[in-house]
C-alpha cells in the first residue's frame, strides 16, 4: 500500500504544469487537493481527506523551494556553430550497412564539417555539411527515402560532470520548445549537445543560450 505522501508526490511529478505552480506559490493547494483526491484514493487503496492531500502538498511545496524541480541550471562553455547543412535519410539495407565501414574514410571531413550517422531499426540518418551531400549519395549508391537541405547546428559544450545528472537535456530542450521550433534532429556525445534544425532559426537559438 502505498502512502499518502509518496502517492501525491508521483500524482505532482506527472503533472509538470502542476509541478511549476507548487514551485512557484500559484497552487491552490485546497483545489488541487480535491481534483486529485479520487487517483490518491485509487493508489493507496483507503479513504483520503483532501486536508491530508493538502498537508503532503504543503511539504513538497518546502522540499521542493522555489526552482522548477525538473530543470537543471547549466552552465555553458562554449557554443559553435555549423551551417549549411543537409539531412539524408535513406531505406536501411544490408548493401548499405556494407558500405558504411568505407564512407568515413571516403568523406575526408575537415575541422568546420559536422557528420552525425545514426541507424535505427528501419532508416539509416546523415546530417552533414551540404558540401558533402553528393559524395555521401554516390558512396552509398542508393536513392535517399528523404533529403532536407539548408540547416543549420549549435553545439553546446557542457562540463562532464552534467553527463549523470538527469534532465539535462530536457532543460535545454525546453528552451526551444517554448519557441515552437522543429528541431531535425538532437545529437547528445559525453560533453556536447548538438541541435539541428532549419537555419533561418540560428540567430533565435544562439540567442536562447
Amino acid at each position: 500500500m502505498r502512502k499518502t505522501q509518496d502517492t501525491v508526490r508521483k500524482i505532482l511529478y506527472d503533472d509538470e504544469e502542476a509541478l511549476y505552480a507548487l514551485s512557484k506559490h500559484y497552487m491552490n493547494l485546497s483545489a488541487y487537493a480535491k481534483l486529485i483526491q479520487k487517483a490518491v484514493e485509487q493508489e493507496t487503496a483507503k479513504d483520503v481527506e483532501s486536508s491530508g492531500i493538502v498537508v503532503a502538498l504543503s511539504r513538497l511545496q518546502k522540499e521542493i523551494g522555489n526552482a522548477h524541480p525538473l530543470v537543471q541550471q547549466i552552465k555553458i562553455n562554449n557554443i559553435t556553430t555549423k551551417s549549411p547543412l543537409c539531412e539524408i535519410v535513406f531505406e536501411k539495407s544490408a548493401s548499405l550497412l556494407s558500405k558504411l565501414s568505407s564512407f568515413y574514410a571516403t568523406l575526408k571531413t575537415g575541422n568546420d564539417d559536422l557528420l552525425s550517422v545514426n541507424l535505427s531499426s528501419n532508416e539509416m540518418t546523415l546530417i552533414c555539411s551540404e558540401r558533402l551531400q553528393e559524395r555521401a549519395i554516390t558512396h552509398f549508391g542508393e536513392k535517399p527515402r528523404l533529403i532536407t537541405n539548408k540547416l543549420a547546428s549549435v553545439g553546446l559544450s557542457l562540463d562532464p560532470r552534467y553527463y549523470k545528472m538527469p534532465n539535462i537535456t530536457y532543460s535545454l530542450l525546453r528552451k526551444i520548445a517554448r519557441k515552437k521550433i522543429v528541431l531535425a534532429e538532437t545529437i547528445t556525445t559525453h560533453t556536447e549537445i548538438i541541435f539541428v534544425f532549419h537555419q533561418k532559426y540560428l540567430g533565435e537559438i544562439v540567442s536562447l543560450f
